[in-house]
């Protein structure tokens, strides 16, 4: 499943962007990978561990850590969000644990803000880079009612004022934000998935709009089993 949703984040990129991935985010540096070094986008990856566009990558357990890359120039963090800040960071990776129908975003607190259920790691510059990202690409594995709600249970962060493009990567499928109608649209499932299901499991109105299917060859999966030999990315499945 893992190398699907991986599949699907590197098909939602496009050449010239330039592309910032931050903490805990291996499928989305996976992706951006995929996309860059095996369909061949002119993209420019950047990311936390303050690499830019490194040649190549071995996984480890933190996206942030700077040994994973080898030899590459350096982009300090806060150039990253000056990039931002002036519009000219085209992607940006989130993986929050709720995700409402108005495009807020919760890395903070399952529950009441004061006594949660869970209280989740934070949404670090989440708040600032969310709205002025030209494209987000929020990436959820377990798509349910519960991570993909009507109302998320804090407000973390926000894309509802800004007019970017915003997509949710899942374990069932790609669906899209339109701003026009202010609606979900389904564009793509897995060959396990099918558009009654992402409905039975979504908490907020979709709509069908879906392109085709994302399937994973084997010459695929032996690219991504190349970045990450240890399967790091299958831990998150579960």
């Amino acid at each position: 499943m893992i190398d699907h949703v991986i599949k699907a984040i590197a098909l939602s990129l496009n050449d010239e962007e330039k592309v910032y991935v931050g903490l805990n985010s291996i499928p989305a540096i996976l992706g951006a990978f995929m996309a860059r070094d095996f369909y061949g986008k002119k993209i420019r990856i950047l990311g936390v561990a303050e690499a830019d566009n490194p040649s190549e990558i071995k996984i480890t357990p933190s996206t942030g850590n700077p040994f994973y890359v080898n030899e590459t120039p350096i982009l300090p963090t806060v150039e990253s969000f000056d990039l931002a800040q002036k519009g000219k960071l085209d992607v940006m990776f989130l993986g929050p644990a709720q995700i409402d129908e108005e495009t807020n975003v919760n890395l903070s607190v399952i529950g009441g803000y004061s006594k949660p259920k869970v209280r989740l790691p934070g949404g670090a510059a989440t708040a600032y880079i969310l709205p002025l990202v030209k494209k987000a690409i929020l990436w959820n594995l377990k798509h349910s009612k519960s991570t993909l709600v009507k109302r998320v249970d804090f407000v973390t962060g926000s894309a509802k004022f800004s007019m970017n493009k915003v997509i949710v990567v899942t374990n069932l499928g790609v669906l899209e934000y339109s701003r026009e109608d202010k609606k979900w649209y389904v564009k793509y499932i897995y060959p396990w998935s099918n558009f009654v299901k992402i409905v039975e499991n979504t908490a907020f109105q979709v709509y069908n709009a879906i392109q085709g299917v994302i399937d994973v060859n084997e010459e695929e999966k032996n690219f991504i089993t190349k970045l990450d030999p240890d399967d790091l990315r299958s831990s998150l499945e579960y």
